[in-house]
């Protein structure tokens, strides 16, 4: 790390979060620091966009579902009154009534229920007047789910290392992870009439069971058993902590790495969390390849395969390298079966990476979840005190986080520190969408918890969209490092055949992460596609990862052009510029894709092929001998989500 940024950061954690000062030394140039930081007004609200009028883009489909991701509910500061048994109550009921508005169908929580949810806390914990005595800590977690039961909305949750020894707790009270089953008044009555579920009752309000319908979300549950563990002895377990279920035309897989009520691993031997969640893979694999898997494939687990703030990972507390036993079978499994995101918390923090394998020839988008607790961590770099560092003929620091004796392993797109965030994925058909929206908490440093920063207080969130990322089955990854043209970007609909290439442009991005290889990000440009409707010439391309800046659709410069089918539009029609690329606007209407531009030039339509001339935002055109519109521009589409990232070629624009 250069003394410039060991400085920089030095200064960020004795001071706190001074954000201003902060984001001047976050400038965008080599060797600044960025872990991007949330101002007032930055993005767009996330509160549920209107309806789609008629003759609008039409996408995101009205087939289309939603579900809502969170992370590590741990509240370590004393009780403030809203935040009961070291769950963090006020934080989740702030996200879960975002995810309400939003209408997600469930909600995957990623572990860490609670900070002393687990029985391997031995001495109580003393808070504002009462004790706790784990796993109460569990039990407050699941009762303030009951918001979610009340909209109709579904929980599917993960224990995390915070919640390891109270499996038979956490199967108690969440059942649906076994059936589907949601919303039982036995279990709101067992969680209400626990002594001490919620003790701060006065100031924060036990949810009533408003909602007295039980209902099912989730088919085809599945857990490992000693046929798919190839396993005689096995017994049975992990049956409601790892396991997996179908929604609509996709599949959610669910890893847990705890102690298991019978303290056994999947091999019937003594449980260790080296080895527990390698000897599941031969399950993972299984409802990852099965013949009657649906389209899609989500993963989940609590730890990271690659950590960015603790070493310990899906494979192991200690491991000699990122490549521990199961990592590299585990990302060939979802790369050979098009599972393409992994999605996990742990480290409090948000972080989008690609991890691949060692030879480079498998790799999965590797999604560290923003922490929605009152502890907020940024990437460790102290490793001089690491024994095996001992082991390993690197130089470059840390080089267990990211890579096996010297190759660097993870390619950094991403990074996010000191916020609260949850996420929306919107599964449409083949594609995927992942909107992650946060609210800045300004925490102060503690140094007697090394590099952690904690919140006292419930804090007022402001939620804004920070980037939208996705992928298509039937589309294209394109990774365009720092400096490098955008014009590799070239991929052909498999619908109608609409061409869409990204002409010139170039990766201007100089950000730099606060990881511990200091790496400047990369791009990872994805592809998708929907069908033709009535008012386009074309098929329609959705595009991710052209925006880079967080809480910005902006982009670099870049020249993007769609091939299209003139039907029995007159030549004239073609040429007048009312014809050509289109974007939907705010309200979802298809609008001429310059008219989104950003501080751009003035329009400008060519009548003819583009050519290297024609470098100012706002200049667009129509080839009608070779039936190509392009444009040029400097934006993703709008920044309201879910209009973010399409384009058709559209007549009357």
């Amino acid at each position: 790390m250069s003394k410039d940024k060991e400085k920089d950061k030095k200064e960020l954690l004795e001071k706190g979060i001074d954000r201003r000062e902060f984001l001047k030394r976050s400038a965008i140039g080599a060797g600044t620091v960025a872990a991007t930081i949330v101002m007032g007004g930055c993005g767009s609200s996330s509160s549920s966009s209107g309806s789609v009028s008629a003759g609008a883009a039409g996408v995101p489909t009205a087939q289309a579902f939603k579900f809502g991701i969170m992370a590590d509910l741990q509240w370590i500061a004393p009780d403030d009154g809203y935040n009961p048994n070291t769950s963090a109550i006020s934080l989740a009921r702030a996200v879960q009534r975002q995810f309400i508005s939003q209408g997600v169908k469930f909600v995957v929580d990623l572990g860490d229920l609670a900070d002393a949810g687990s029985t391997k806390v031995t001495t109580a914990v003393t808070e504002a007047g009462y004790s706790i005595l784990p796993p109460i800590s569990e039990d407050t977690r699941a009762l303030f789910a009951q918001d979610l039961y009340n909209a109709g909305i579904g929980l599917f949750p993960l224990r995390g290392n915070h919640d390891d020894t109270v499996a038979a707790e956490f199967l108690k009270v969440y059942p649906q992870t076994q059936t589907g089953v949601m919303n039982s008044p036995s279990t709101y009555s067992y969680l209400t009439g626990l002594s001490g579920v919620n003790p701060d009752s006065k100031t924060q309000t036990t949810p009533l069971q408003t909602n007295s319908s039980i209902f099912t979300q989730g088919a085809n549950f599945s857990s490992p058993t000693a046929s798919t563990l190839n396993q005689t002895g096995y017994t049975g377990s992990l049956a409601g902590l790892t396991y997996s279920f179908d929604y609509n035309n996709a599949r959610f897989v669910i890893i847990d790495q705890f102690t298991p009520p019978d303290s056994k691993g999947p091999d019937g031997n003594a449980y260790s969390l080296t080895t527990t969640a390698a000897l599941q893979q031969p399950w993972i694999t299984q409802v990852l390849s099965a013949s009657n898997r649906p389209a899609h494939a989500f993963v989940f687990s609590h730890k990271g395969v690659i950590g960015q703030k603790n070493m310990d990972c899906l494979f192991g507390a200690t491991p000699t390298n990122a490549g521990s036993p199961g990592a590299e079978p585990f990302i060939k499994s979802m790369y050979n079966n098009n599972a393409h995101f992994y999605f996990c918390g742990h480290d409090h923090m948000h972080n989008r990476s690609i991890v691949q394998t060692v030879d480079g020839t498998a790799n999965v988008t590797h999604i560290l979840c923003a922490a929605d607790s009152s502890k907020l961590f940024i990437p460790n770099e102290d490793d001089t005190t690491s024994a095996v560092l001992t082991n390993a003929p690197c130089t470059s620091t840390n080089w267990y986080y990211f890579g096996q004796y010297g190759q660097n392993r993870q390619i950094q797109l991403n990074q996010e520190i000191y916020t609260v965030g949850y996420y929306i994925v919107t599964v449409d058909g083949v594609n995927a969408t992942v909107d992650f929206y946060s609210a800045p908490v300004y925490p102060t440093y503690d140094p007697a918890s090394g590099y952690d920063s904690t919140i006292t207080t419930t804090p007022t969130l402001n939620f804004t969209k920070r980037e939208t990322f996705g992928y298509s089955l039937k589309g294209q990854q394109f990774l365009v490092t720092s400096g490098s043209p955008y014009t590799t970007v070239s991929n052909t609909s498999p619908y109608s055949g609409t061409i869409a290439k990204i002409l010139n442009g170039i990766n201007g991005i100089q950000t730099r992460s606060l990881s511990p290889t200091d790496p400047v990000y990369s791009v990872s440009v994805n592809t998708g596609w929907y069908t033709a409707m009535s008012n386009t010439s074309s098929d329609i391309l959705a595009l991710w990862g052209m925006a880079y800046t967080l809480g910005s659709n902006q982009t670099d410069t870049f020249v993007l052009q769609m091939s299209f089918n003139p039907g029995s539009l007159a030549a004239s029609q073609l040429t007048s510029g009312g014809f050509g690329i289109a974007s939907p606007d705010a309200n979802g209407n298809w609008t001429n894709t310059v008219n989104n531009n950003f501080n751009g030039g003035s329009k400008n339509f060519v009548a003819g092929p583009w050519n290297s001339s024609y470098t100012t935002p706002g200049t667009y055109g129509v080839d009608a001998t070779n039936n190509n519109a392009w444009a040029v521009i400097n934006h993703n589409g709008t920044n309201t989500a879910p209009y973010n990232g399409y384009f058709a070629v559209v007549n009357g624009i």
